[in-house]
């Protein structure tokens, strides 16, 4: 499998060399994505998106009206005619590469004629003062603070004046600028991955404010957003969107917390982070936010495509390499387009097991590939439909073994003890459809998605069980295999709107899924052979399905005053079952439930000018209830009520986003404050768990992003983030007590990153880096039977690259983790008998690669 999928890279790098090569300089049409805002930056942003220089000549072409949305493949002549039609403005081409704008009575008094046919006229004669140019300017990327490339020779331009990157972005399910967004929002683009060298989630988590993890390794990671989190969470609480495709289980019976998706980060636009509950557009399990990977889409007017390599060395450990490519096929005369690539990542490992003298075991191959069809016969209908497949093999953990009290490694703080592979293997196929249609008066969007995923893991308990069941002279291990599956389907259909008075959007939302958990405790006899002993072996099926409406109204108070609001209606049905067998479980009938949970959004913003604007929003979130697992205690009396109930969650949160009229500066500053009732917490009852809602907490914090460009040829970023999350009132089934912070969450996270460019040999180089800090957290509650405590220590980080730029080549040389820090991600302490040591898992030590990717 991994040969072929080699090869599979090494040809598509060949095809698209091949189909490079047959490109044709002169495009014609471009795929455009212009937010609905000023005539001014409306313009900037299509001389950016196009190449082109777009002049407004005299002071008689005002262009403070707002135009827009406009979003689709068009030329540049039909861009300009949508973008100026409600002004009354008009144009005229000046030669190949600019327009000038100017009124109808200025190109009759020009041309004789109210005209806007391609001829090829002289600049006017006019003062530089009546002259305003708005033009392609090379950019720098306003997520991560990475400079974009100057031009296509690598060279970088002396005459031209550098600004940050205007990013698009999806968050409200429409295109609009981040600035304009009313919510705490990072956008991680594609020239942000390719800097920091990110292949996977937590190569880029502990860059962004207020986003913190929990993790054994590649595909078993829970995600979580501003200490919105229990600790082990029931079900998530911050949801995972491929595109506009939610991924995974909305139940708490296939611990889909733990098992966020782990994109491969191949050919993507951009990755999303939504900060706050996303309730009303992205429903349940959303309760502290979103993380949304956007691929790239097909192009019908240009060849190209990627192709990437890289090889490191990570210290004290084995060697990591890694490969993609991406190709981009125009077809049937730019209607149609084909893009087709794929990946192979390969983990070396750094953790050694002692107990079974394996080294780097927590060594993981991740790989996978996409196809991605684009049908767009009219600039009105398109079809887009996408299969994505990714598996991941992992031999072992990340964790090392501590000591729980003194926070000192058990043996070496790259070393674990476990006497059985702690293997993790995951599946995970997407196929879906995404139809849009544009009336004149709103755009139709259905999305249809089907995906199936299958996650196997194993979990050494020898620690725990071996002593309780009589010691090594009974069992010599003891390990917990679970299988975890899930077949998804879901429908959306969603209708929205621009004008001048009222935006508007409504859709409907519909999911079906069919899940299955698969437990054995499975225990080896003192020659190391499978007993035959029946610990338990547990079968839990269950089925979700969700039906929900949804709306959303901006009304346009004045031109600077936009007064939003939103609701979400959703009611589900579940039911599921218990089969088990074994010494410690038994036999549960079928139990159903369902629920019906509105959620609500409200916001303001003021756009002060197209610089500055300040903004409130409310919001509410939710995950599902569900029936419970059926315990008795000894007297045959239930341990837990049979269903437990949905919690919601209340956010409000004030920001400002600011940012300096020649785009050198941005800003992006919220506060905000989250209630959270009802909290669904897995309660230990006679040494067993059941879910209950037996909790109540809040968080309160701060987050900044600042971005600049004090030169042209420098650019830094900063983001910080503040968070006091902490229970509300006493929770005796957590061993929390009021005041108490909640686990996993650091009162400060901040990153600082620089990049400089200088000319080398007629070529323009770089050299960069980041310094990351998270503060120490608590793994757990003080009085936590079940999970004992844990206390993380803060650590901090520096990474440094250096390279060039050849044309459409990027080289670059890095090290991660320069001082070599054993950064303690998260811990479990779960896993053996009470004084027992905490699993803790390690940041990878320092690492040496070299990289080189290609863009054509």
């Amino acid at each position: 499998m991994r040969l072929g999928v080699t090869s599979m890279l090494a040809c598509v790098g060949i095809v698209s060399v091949s189909v490079a090569a047959e490109s044709n300089a002169a495009i014609l049409r471009h795929n455009l994505h212009i937010p609905r805002q000023t005539l001014d930056v409306a313009l900037k942003d299509l001389a950016q998106q196009t190449g082109l220089q777009i002049v407004r000549f005299s002071d008689a072409v005002k262009g403070d009206a707002m135009v827009g949305p406009l979003n689709g493949n068009y030329s540049a002549e039909q861009a300009l005619r949508e973008l100026l039609a409600p002004t009354g403005l008009t144009y005229r081409p000046l030669n190949d590469r600019a327009y000038i704008v100017v009124t109808t009575q200025e190109l009759t008094q020009k041309s004789g004629a109210a005209t806007t046919s391609p001829e090829r006229l002289s600049l006017p004669n006019v003062s530089p003062q009546s002259l305003q140019v708005t033009q392609a300017e090379p950019s720098v990327v306003g997520g991560g603070g990475t400079p974009a490339e100057s031009n296509a020779s690598g060279n970088s331009p002396s005459n031209s004046v550098r600004s940050l990157e205007e990013i698009i972005v999806t968050a409200q399910k429409v295109e609009e600028r981040l600035r304009d967004i009313p919510m705490s929002i990072t956008a991680m683009t594609s020239r942000d991955l390719q800097a920091l060298g990110a292949t996977q989630f937590v190569d880029f988590a502990n860059t962004v404010p207020s986003l913190n993890f929990t993790s054994s390794g590649v595909g078993q990671t829970q995600v979580n957003l501003r200490g919105i989190t229990s600790g082990y969470n029931v079900s998530p609480t911050v949801g995972i969107y491929v595109d506009d495709v939610p991924y995974g289980s909305s139940t708490a019976f296939v611990v889909g917390a733990q098992l966020a998706l782990d994109v491969g980060l191949f050919d993507m636009t951009r990755v999303e982070i939504l900060r706050g509950p996303q309730g009303t557009l992205y429903g349940a399990s959303t309760m502290g936010g979103l993380v949304k990977y956007v691929t790239n889409m097909p192009d019908t007017t240009a060849y190209g495509g990627t192709v990437r390599a890289n090889v490191s060395g990570t210290q004290d450990g084995g060697v990591g390499y890694d490969a993609s490519s991406a190709v981009n096929i125009p077809l049937v005369d730019d209607k149609a387009a084909l893009r087709v690539g794929g990946f192979y990542t390969h983990n070396g490992g750094y953790v050694n097991n002692l107990a079974r003298n394996d080294k780097d075991v927590d060594a993981a191959d991740m790989y996978g590939g996409r196809v991605d069809f684009l049908f767009a016969p009219t600039d009105r209908l398109s079809v887009r439909l996408t299969a994505f497949a990714q598996d991941i093999d992992r031999d072992g953990s990340i964790a090392a073994d501590f000591d729980r009290s003194t926070g000192v490694p058990i043996d070496g703080k790259l070393d674990q003890r476990r006497q059985m592979p702690e293997t993790f293997e995951q599946s995970f196929r997407l196929a879906s459809a995404t139809v849009k249609y544009s009336f004149d008066f709103a755009t139709l969007t259905s999305i249809s998605s089907y995906q199936t995923v299958s996650s196997d893991a194993i979990t050494d308990f020898s620690a725990l069980y071996v002593p309780a069941f009589g010691g090594p002279g009974v069992f010599s291990a003891v390990g917990l295999a679970r299988n975890a599956d899930t077949d998804k389907f879901t429908q959306e259909l969603r209708l929205s709107g621009t004008g001048s008075v009222v935006d508007w959007l409504i859709g409907g939302f519909y999911t079906k899924e069919d899940s299955e958990q698969f437990q054995q405790l499975q225990p080896y006899d003192p020659s190391g052979a499978r007993s035959p002993v029946n610990l338990l072996t547990l079968t839990v099926p269950s089925k979700y399905e969700e039906y929900a409406a949804f709306g959303n109204l901006t009304f346009h108070v004045t031109d600077k005053l936009d007064v939003t609001g939103g609701v979400r209606y959703a009611h589900n049905k579940q039911q599921q079952e218990q089969l088990g067998s074994g010494l410690l479980i038994g036999v549960v009938p079928v139990r159903k439930d369902s629920d019906s949970v509105p959620t609500y959004l409200a916001n303001v913003r003021y756009r002060v000018n197209d610089n500055f604007m300040p903004y409130v929003r409310f919001a509410t979130g939710y995950r599902p209830g569900g029936p419970n697992a059926v315990l008795n205690d000894l007297n045959g009396q239930p341990m837990a009520l049979p269903t437990f109930d949905d919690d919601r969650l209340t956010s409000y949160e004030a920001g400002v986003k600011v940012g300096s009229a020649d785009r050198r500066f941005n800003a992006d500053v919220s506060v905000y404050y989250v209630d959270w009732k009802d909290i669904q917490i897995t309660a230990i009852r006679n040494g067993l768990g059941v879910i209950a809602n037996a909790a109540k907490a809040r968080s309160e914090g701060l987050e900044m992003t600042l971005t600049a460009l004090p030169m042209d040829d420098l650019t830094i970023m900063g983001t910080f983030g503040y968070t006091n999350a902490e229970l509300a009132a006493d929770a005796p089934d957590l061993g929390g007590v009021k005041g108490e912070s909640l686990p996993d969450t650091p009162s400060i996270t901040a990153a600082l990153s620089a990049e400089y460019r200088f000319a080398l040999s007629n070529y323009e180089a770089f050299a960069g880096g980041i310094v990351r800090y998270v503060d120490d957290r608590n793994g757990s509650f003080d009085l936590a039977q079940g999970m004992p405590q844990y206390k993380l220590p803060n650590y901090t980080a520096v990474d440094l690259r250096t390279g060039m730029n050849v044309g459409g080549t990027r080289v670059q040389l890095y090290c991660r983790n320069v001082t070599n820090e054993r950064g303690q991600l998260s811990a479990i302490t779960g896993t053996s008998v009470a004084g027992g040591p905490a699993n803790v898992s390690i940041l990878q030590p320092r690492t040496y690669g070299l990289s080189v990717d290609v863009s054509f």
